[in-house]
């Protein structure tokens, strides 16, 4: 068995306005002790509500040693006046074996109704005791429901790659770029998608047409017929006045729907906005 983690961390910053990546990592470990943990809303010297500008991938790769970090900008800037870069975006840390990364910048429909920002997933294949699974984690646009629907899309246009790839490897093997890069079918996609069950955004990720296969939700693999856990808007009543519901998501492809052994999501901490809920992926 392995366990995944996923979880908006926020920057580290609680409901009660501080901010703090070792609270965020005793929260972790007193759920369990995963193998992969993803985590989205991580900077690298963005200004913060504390005024700090903290490099926070040094951080959490100081703090969670014993796992290997690959972080995922969704922008790297240099902003006027500044001597360090900014950046934003997912990371992924790992205990396991990662044999490739990846990152995917999310497209960004000219929308000017809402504000809005660069989004990405970052992609990780890891090897397992029993087989290799790509982990991909993403934090999906939140005020344009048209931006979300187009990155939902291409999140299915990667996947729909992947498959293609495991099922017809390029004939000519080379050493170097040419040299054939380990990318499992076997995928688990995590993250805060800003979208709640009853979307369309949902609908298209987890749907079945004609020229892709869609996801399954692993919540409703476990629980089915049992609404979705609240994952947001527990204990912040300010940024969610409609209080508790589910917009955070576990998805897997088809061949690992029955290796779903378990999905639990902290209900009890406000250690950030979000809830931090994990899965476990057992053996065939």
């Amino acid at each position: 068995m392995i366990q995944l983690l996923s979880w908006n961390i926020q920057n580290g910053e609680g409901v009660d306005g501080v901010i703090s990546l070792e609270r965020i990592a005793d929260t972790i470990f007193n759920m369990s002790t995963p193998d992969v943990i993803c985590l989205q809303e991580v900077s690298r010297n963005c200004e913060l509500k504390d005024g700090t500008q903290p490099d926070q991938l040094k951080q959490l790769s100081s703090i969670f040693k014993g796992y290997r970090p690959f972080f995922g900008p969704a922008y790297n800037v240099l902003r006027p006046g500044e001597s360090e870069r900014e950046q934003f975006g997912n990371i992924i840390l790992s205990k396991l074996p990662v044999l490739s990364n990846f990152n995917h910048i999310l497209p960004q429909p000219v929308d000017s109704s809402f504000r809005h920002m660069p989004r990405q997933v970052t992609e990780v294949t890891v090897e397992t005791p029993f087989f290799p699974i790509c982990v991909m984690t993403t934090h999906l646009e939140y005020g344009s429901q048209k931006q979300r629907y187009a990155q939902v899309k291409r999140i299915l246009d990667i996947k729909d790659d992947i498959d293609q790839l495991s099922l017809n490897p390029a004939t000519v093997q080379e050493p170097g770029p040419y040299a054939k890069l380990e990318r499992s079918n076997k995928l688990i996609l995590c993250g805060d998608f800003n979208f709640e069950p009853e979307s369309k955004e949902f609908a298209l990720l987890t749907n079945n047409s004609q020229n892709q296969e869609g996801l399954i939700d692993a919540w409703s693999q476990i629980h089915p017929n049992t609404k979705h856990a609240p994952t947001c808007g527990i204990f912040d009543k300010k940024q969610w006045p409609y209080g508790a519901h589910c917009r955070d998501f576990t998805f897997v492809s088809s061949n690992l729907k029955s290796n779903i052994g378990s999905f639990v999501v902290n209900e009890e901490t406000d250690a950030s906005d979000h809830q931090p809920f994990f899965v476990s992926i057992l053996n065939d």
